[in-house]
């Protein structure tokens, strides 16, 4: 009896890898995790960090001003990620600033959909992230997203 394995199963081809990144050491994690998979496949990366409007007071949740303070303050976190991004060798490389009351939803609901990916990376947790703590929202993504999903570590 042949106990040997074969699969006939093609390993799965990336176009668009979506990594969600907040200003943590995990953050950091899924952030090369999703530059080395975007590279591997000549993959599209997009990568995002999410306002949480949750975080702010109420009054600053209801002022346009300061939320556009705060979403300028991820563009440039953004702008530094996609620089690295590019300088690793990838070609590809967008932004995205999404806001919402949960950074997971926010991610599955609204991103996923909007860049067409068919890969999420988001690191496993987050304790010193700044606004969104995208870790936290890492089980809902698993959970939610109806496409293939990493929680790096």
């Amino acid at each position: 009896m042949d106990n040997k394995l074969s699969l006939d199963i093609e390993p799965k081809h990336f176009h668009t890898v979506l990594v969600g990144v907040d200003e943590s050491h995990q953050g950091y994690v899924a952030l090369a995790n999703a530059i080395h998979q975007a590279s591997e496949d000549s993959a599209k990366l997009v990568i995002a960090s999410i306002l949480e409007l949750g975080d702010l007071s109420t009054f600053d949740a209801m002022s346009i001003p300061v939320i556009r303070e705060k979403e300028d303050e991820l563009q440039k976190h953004l702008d530094r990620y996609k620089e690295y991004a590019l300088s690793q060798g990838l070609t590809d490389v967008e932004t995205i600033v999404g806001n919402g009351s949960k950074a997971g939803a926010v991610l599955v609901q609204d991103l996923i959909p909007e860049t067409n990916a068919d890969l999420i990376i988001i690191g496993a947790h987050s304790k010193d992230g700044f606004l969104d703590y995208l870790g936290s929202q890492a089980v809902y993504v698993a959970r939610n997203a109806k496409i293939s999903s990493m929680i790096a570590r």
